[in-house]
C-alpha cells in the first residue's frame, strides 16, 4: 500500500515523539513514498528538521491569517490532496492529521476515488472522524497540551532561563543530556500555546523560543 501523508504539526499540536510514532506506524502498514509537513518553524520545532531531512519530506511554514488569529485549517492540505489525487494515480491511502476545520467534502472526494483514508486516534472528537477508513493507534500519548496561565508560563521562563545559564556552561556528556532533555521541555511548552495571545504572553513565548536559539 502506498500512503501519502499530509500533516501540520503546528495547528495539530504535534509533538516531536508523535510525529516519530506516526511516521513509524505508517512504514509498518505500507509504503510511506511522500509526506509533507505543514506549519514547520524551525525555532519552534527543533529536531523535527533532523527526522523531515532523514526522509526527504516536504515542509510548508506557518501560515497565520493575521496576528493572534485563531488558527485556521491550512487550504494548502486541501489543495496539495487533490493535486496528487490527479498527478499520483499510485497513491493508495491518504493519512491527515490536521488542526480544526471541515475535511469531510475532501475526505468524501478521495473516497469516491478509491482512497483509503487514515489518521491518527485521539480522545478529542472532530466533525471528520466518520469519514475515515482506519485511525492508527500511537505507542504515545498524543493529547491536546493545556495552555498555561500568564503567571506559569512566566515562572517557567524564568526557571528555564536559571537552567539554560548553568547547562551552556557544562561541556560534559552530562550536559549534553540535559540540553536535549531542557530543549524538549520547551518544545513541550511551545506546543500548548494557543490563540489570541495578548503582548505579554506573545512577549513571553517569544522569549521561550529565543532560549531555544541560544541552546543550539
Amino acid at each position: 500500500m502506498n500512503i501519502v501523508l499530509l500533516i501540520d504539526i503546528d495547528n495539530a499540536k504535534v509533538s516531536l515523539p508523535v510525529f516519530t510514532d506516526i511516521i513509524e506506524n505508517l512504514r509498518k502498514k505500507g509504503n510511506l513514498i511522500y509526506a509533507k509537513v505543514y506549519g514547520f518553524n524551525e525555532r519552534k520545532h527543533i529536531k523535527f528538521d533532523e527526522i523531515i531531512e532523514k526522509y526527504g519530506f516536504d515542509s510548508a511554514p506557518t501560515m497565520r491569517y493575521k496576528k493572534r488569529a485563531k488558527s485556521q485549517l491550512d487550504m494548502r492540505i486541501i489543495i496539495d490532496a487533490v493535486k496528487m489525487f490527479y498527478t499520483m494515480p499510485h497513491i493508495d491511502a491518504f493519512c491527515f492529521v490536521a488542526g480544526d476545520g471541515d475535511l469531510v467534502p475532501l475526505l468524501s472526494y478521495l473516497k469516491a476515488g478509491g482512497k483509503k483514508l487514515l489518521t491518527v486516534r485521539t480522545e478529542a472528537i472532530d466533525g471528520n472522524d466518520h469519514m475515515y477508513d482506519e485511525k492508527i493507534d500511537l505507542n504515545v500519548n498524543y493529547n491536546k497540551p493545556v495552555k498555561l496561565s500568564k503567571k506559569q508560563l512566566n515562572d517557567k521562563l524564568k526557571a528555564l532561563s536559571e537552567r539554560t545559564s548553568k547547562i551552556m556552561e557544562d561541556t560534559s556528556d552530562d550536559g549534553d543530556k540535559q540540553k536535549d532533555a531542557l530543549i524538549a521541555e520547551i518544545e513541550d511548552i511551545l506546543a500548548s500555546k494557543g490563540d489570541d495571545l495578548d503582548e505579554d504572553e506573545e512577549s513571553l513565548y517569544d522569549s521561550l523560543e529565543s532560549l531555544l536559539d541560544i541552546i543550539r
